[in-house]
Parts: C-alpha cells; structure tokens; sequence
C-alpha cells in the first residue's frame, strides 16, 4: 500500500514505474486511487489522457488491474463536480473497454455529507469505512467476471 496525498495521475504513474518492476510475484492485483486532485486543473482531456497512459502501463504486468474512481465533492464549485463526474463515466467506460475493473465511488458517496470532513473534499472516519469496503467487494468480484 503506497498513499500519495495530494498526487496527480503523473505523479502515480511515476511511482509506478519504479514500484511495479520489483513487486514479487505473489502480488496478483493493482489497485489504484487517483484522480480527484487532477480536477481542480480544470484539464479534463488532460486528465484522460494521463489515465489512459496510467491503464496502458498498468496493464502491461499481467495482474488485474482496478482504477477506485474519484468521490463527488461536497459544498464545492459546481464546476469541480461536474469534472469529477464527467471523469468518472468516462473512467467507467474506459476500464470496461480496456477489461480493468472500475470501482463506483460516485454512487457510495453523492450526496451524503454524513461521509465527509467539514471541507466536503476528504471523507471522515465513517466515509473511509465505506472505500475498503468497496474495494473488498470489488477485489472479490473479478474471480466471477474473467478478470483476473
């Protein structure tokens, strides 16, 4: 498990260029949570193209591949949701045409300020709760998809 606060999707991909090599062998899945950051850019064909070079990579290892998609803010300018929820259909549909699995953070998170901080941009105790959760569900899911 690798945080990176405050990372854009280049900032990851970099990471991963010199992470990846040296993973052992028994590591069978790539999870990575990225993106919301890159939307305070307001850079959107930007920010699909570095998650297309960041899905490429990625798949290039031979282990499944899951993008956590970006959560909805809170409270904020309606031009910073309407990016994040424009990058997450088109997330959604990229990692369906390139077979990465694709975690729905939108659905889990729109509108429940119960799940955030009083900055409505990072979750709480509760909200956080609430991503592992999804991703177990998700990780899990492959075996029955042809996923992994």
């Amino acid at each position: 498990t690798r945080c990176m606060p405050g990372a854009l999707v280049t900032d990851v991909l970099a990471e991963l260029r010199d992470m990846l090599p040296t993973l052992p062998s028994t590591i069978r899945r790539i999870i990575v949570h990225v993106g919301s950051n890159d939307s305070a850019r307001c850079q959107s064909e930007l920010t699909k193209t570095d998650f297309s070079a960041l899905i490429s990579y990625l798949k290039q290892y031979g282990k499944s591949v899951f993008v956590s998609g970006p959560i909805p803010t809170i409270g904020r300018r309606n031009e910073r949701f309407s990016r994040l929820l424009s990058i997450n259909t088109w997330l959604r549909d990229t990692c369906g045409e390139t077979n990465v699995g694709f975690i729905d953070n939108f659905d889990v998170f729109w509108n429940r300020q119960s799940l955030y901080l009083r900055d409505g941009l990072h979750p709480n105790a509760k909200g956080s709760c609430l991503k592992p959760a999804a991703l177990v569900v998700v990780v899990d899911w492959p075996s029955y998809t042809g996923l992994n």
